[in-house]
């Protein structure tokens, strides 16, 4: 149903009117009520409407927060729910990147701000699922850009670290490879 009514929907203003609709269906199960906030703001940013992207991102975290306080079989929560809402913070993060990046004079309280909040997020993420190498790598350029390099170089060897553990050749040799943004020394935290 989800993948026919939004999912699959096109162009992309009518794949939103149409999840905003299914949503809207008070018979929809809870279940889809995160992946179809997670479709709408997937679209929101392929229209590079990082505003929305980010609003609707919130509200699938929120969501699948609700749902993970739902009452289930066992008292232990699943980890795959921790690497969902890992992966969830990350995107988040990514979501506030790309809109300080596109929105908002580089250097200006309004990127400090939403920098700020970004690195929150990618703590957030850590936080469920502490060997996210993606989430390092992010929140160190997040730590350099505030003038931090000694932690910046702890997230990156954690990226490093985690990635190799993980598998992931590729992204390690990346890490390893990546020239860190500059410090914006109005920045500093004292």
């Amino acid at each position: 149903m989800v993948d026919k009514e939004c999912r699959d929907v096109l162009p992309a203003q009518a794949k939103i009117r149409a999840c905003l609709n299914l949503l809207s269906d008070r018979r929809l199960s809870t279940a889809y009520i995160a992946p179809i906030n997670n479709e709408i703001s997937s679209t929101f940013q392929s229209l590079r409407d990082y505003d929305n992207a980010i609003k609707y991102k919130k509200i699938e975290i929120e969501r699948a927060q609700s749902a993970a306080k739902q009452p289930a079989s066992s008292a232990e929560a699943l980890p795959a729910s921790f690497g969902a809402m890992s992966q969830r913070y990350t995107e988040l993060g990514t979501l506030q990147a790309l809109n300080r990046l596109a929105n908002i004079d580089s250097q200006s309280d309004d990127a400090r701000r939403g920098a700020t909040e970004e690195q929150s997020n990618y703590t957030l993420a850590l936080q469920y699922n502490p060997m996210n190498y993606r989430a390092y790598r992010y929140r160190a350029e997040i730590h350099s850009l505030f003038c931090d390099s000694a932690s910046a170089s702890q997230d990156m060897e954690a990226a490093v670290r985690f990635a190799e553990e993980s598998g992931d050749q590729n992204a390690a040799r990346d890490y390893r490879r990546v020239t860190l943004t500059a410090c914006i020394p109005a920045w500093r935290r004292e």
